[in-house]
């Protein structure tokens, strides 16, 4: 009655799809295992944990080394279609149930090839399981659709305790604590599982917005209430290392930090206004900078103007247009071009990107 994976997935071979895949990096994957050795983890979580791989990546390869199909969000039903088994397990198993029929049950896992989990639903339900692949954030989502948040945006900002905005090393140690930080992650991940170029946090007399900017328009999204202001532009500051003792003067920083497998640089920026300071924060995707002239759409007549101008000696070359069209990734290729051994370059960066 058990159900049947194929094949039986072990920790080396999915490793070894996402090395393959470009996924991963042989001494990541090490390090993972290592660590493995010594949690007793299961790899898939492991990953997802230390921010290797992005979820998607992983539950492509999963799919891939069991012959499963992905589960899409639309796949997740309004509604429980499963009686009898525990809503705390099935969460933190992260298995949500899609549909039942006969004597058969389909569910989405994060990780399908745990077969202790599988075993454990067929004794509790009494009928063949058939798992597909689903990404944890839409499992978790689904979950929060029915039951209300866990662990979301809401339960973080429960979890904030009153600011004194004037007390530097309170707001210093609050900005610091679990809650914030995982509130600010959740931002900067949601910004960029929307492929957002910019996040906007920017303060009102009673309410704190929060604007993504995806495809060059400001888009509103889910923001916390404004009693979490300080802390959260705290935290923010913190990893910029900006001084949050002062709040009367514009400042400049940068976040370099790993989300989802993918290495990010983050510009940011703070302006005072009001109601107190508000952040902008460039995200920057640098392994997915690309730095050919091509595929950056020069070609013909423009790009041997281009090509022809940069090979002068000296002289000067503008790039301007609007946020997100690509002035900086020009200049990259551009500097990329010239970057060769009997050259030196300086550049001069306010601020250094």
């Amino acid at each position: 009655m058990s159900a049947v994976l194929k094949p039986s997935l072990e920790a080396p071979s999915l490793g070894t799809r996402l090395v393959a895949r470009g996924k991963l990096t042989a001494p990541q994957l090490e390090r993972a295992l290592r660590l493995q050795e010594e949690s007793g983890e299961r790899l898939p979580a492991l990953l997802l944990k230390l921010g290797l791989v992005s979820e998607r990546d992983l539950a492509e390869a999963l799919a891939e080394d069991l012959g499963l199909p992905i589960a899409h969000p639309a796949d997740y039903p309004q509604e429980l279609p499963l009686d009898g088994v525990s809503v705390k397990f099935l969460r933190e198993n992260k298995v949500f149930p899609l549909a039942e029929s006969g004597d058969s049950v389909t569910v989405a896992m994060a990780d399908p090839s745990d077969t202790y989990t599988l075993q454990a639903l067929e004794l509790a339900t009494g009928r063949k399981v058939v798992p597909r692949v689903g990404l944890p954030s839409d499992i978790e989502a689904a979950f929060n659709r029915i039951y209300g948040g866990n662990g979301g945006m809401e339960q973080m900002v429960e979890e904030l305790e009153e600011q004194d905005e004037e007390d530097i090393q309170h707001l210093k140690d609050l900005a610091s604590e679990a809650p914030v930080v995982r509130l600010v992650n959740l931002i900067i991940q949601k910004a960029v599982e929307s492929r957002a170029s910019d996040i906007h946090i920017e303060p009102f007399e009673n309410q704190l917005k929060v604007r993504f900017r995806i495809d060059g328009v400001l888009r509103e999204v889910e923001a916390p209430p404004a009693r979490s202001t300080a802390a959260v532009i705290s935290r923010i500051k913190i990893m910029a290392r900006l001084n949050i003792a002062e709040r009367r003067l514009p400042q400049d920083g940068r976040i370099r930090l790993r989300l989802q497998g993918k290495d990010l640089d983050i510009r940011v920026s703070t302006v005072p206004t009001l109601y107190g300071e508000s952040v902008v924060m460039r995200l920057l995707d640098r392994e997915s900078v690309v730095l050919d002239f091509t595929a950056l759409g020069f070609e013909g007549q423009p790009l041997e103007r281009f090509l022809k101008v940069l090979a002068m000696p000296h002289g000067i070359i503008l790039v301007t247009g609007p946020t997100g069209s690509g002035k900086t990734t020009t200049l990259y290729a551009a500097l990329h071009k010239l970057n060769t051994p009997e050259r030196k370059i300086i550049t001069v960066e306010d601020p250094v990107e």
